[in-house]
């Protein structure tokens, strides 16, 4: 799409109409510089309009300088194998670490290839080995120590960089931070397997905290989140470039409340705990919030399940 168009045309739906303009100020860093963003009027999908030329001083260290892998040793396998294995056998079903779900959601097996888009660091991917996954593949541009060991593979590279076919790709929280949706989706249509499963985890503009708090939104997080869609918008996206949308599931947190709450009085999140302003009766209840928000589906982040198939409907016009 040309940039000129993207404050009057969605990225997602190529909608034109009803779409609103409003800006919004960076408050992650406390520097307020104000940046527009489009709300589709259709998908209702949102995106910013002009990313600045030097987005790099929007991220504070803590971004890049990512923690070196925690190594598990030969008792962290153990444990890890067998947290996994009660796991799926639905022995112990407490969700910690959360990945343990993902998995059985997938229901990813031992050997297969299993991509981790924007991978960070590569603790996942590295831990997923751990737990007896031997066929691990991660990716972030900003990777800090590339790896080639036997099971595990990471390297520094963009989406569109990455070559090959996987069973299970994986995107945690890195979707936001690309610009054209579409152009994301068909790449994704190129490195999952026929029949493979594809899992994102994103903010979406389907939550309370959006529609109540608008641009305080602490997920809104100008300038760095380029897009936010809603899940009809990535239903039908999905649906666009062959893939299924087979199961939704809300993992909201109660940062959705309390960092809003802080961005309202004006403070920034670097530098600072949720600890050092809400008590833990407090952060207690914003958690027993979050959870209800999950079970009525108005949290403000959620987890996509999807599998590639052949022949699906067509994607619906709204």
């Amino acid at each position: 799409m040309d940039a000129e168009k993207k404050n009057t045309v969605c990225v997602a739906c190529g909608n034109e109409r009803d779409n609103i303009v409003f800006y919004a100020s960076e408050k992650r860093l406390g520097l307020g510089h104000k940046f527009d963003y489009m709300e589709c009027g259709l998908c209702l999908s949102l995106q910013l309009v002009s990313p600045p030329e030097n987005m790099m001083q929007y991220y504070s260290s803590e971004y890049f300088s990512f923690r070196k892998l925690k190594n598990c040793g030969f008792i962290g396998s153990i444990f890890k194998r067998s947290a996994w294995l009660f796991y799926k056998w639905g022995i112990i079903r407490t969700v910690q670490p959360a990945y343990l779900n993902w998995l059985r959601i997938l229901r990813a097996t031992k050997h297969q290839a299993i991509a981790d888009i924007g991978c960070g660091n590569g603790q996942l991917s590295y831990d997923l080995r751990c737990c007896g996954f031997d066929n691990q593949y991660g990716y972030d541009p900003f990777l800090p120590k590339e790896v080639k060991e036997p099971g595990l593979t990471l390297q520094g590279l963009e989406l569109q960089e990455v070559r090959g076919k996987f069973d299970i790709v994986m995107m945690n929280h890195s979707f936001e931070y690309m610009e054209y949706p579409q152009e994301i989706w068909g790449q994704l249509s190129k490195i999952v397997k026929e029949d493979g499963k594809l899992l994102i985890r994103l903010p979406v503009t389907d939550s309370e905290v959006w529609r109540k708090e608008r641009a305080d939104w602490f997920q809104l997080d100008p300038p760095r989140h380029l897009f936010i869609p809603s899940i009809k918008a990535m239903n039908d996206l999905g649906k666009k470039f062959g893939f299924h949308l087979f199961y939704t599931e809300f993992d909201s947190t109660e940062a959705q409340f309390a960092y809003t709450s802080l961005y309202k009085q004006g403070r920034k999140m670097v530098d600072h705990e949720l600890e050092d302003y809400f008590s833990k009766e407090e952060l207690k209840s914003l958690k027993a919030k979050a959870a209800q928000h999950n079970r009525y589906q108005i949290g403000d982040q959620v987890c996509l399940y999807y599998q590639k198939v052949a022949d699906l409907p067509k994607a619906s016009s709204y």
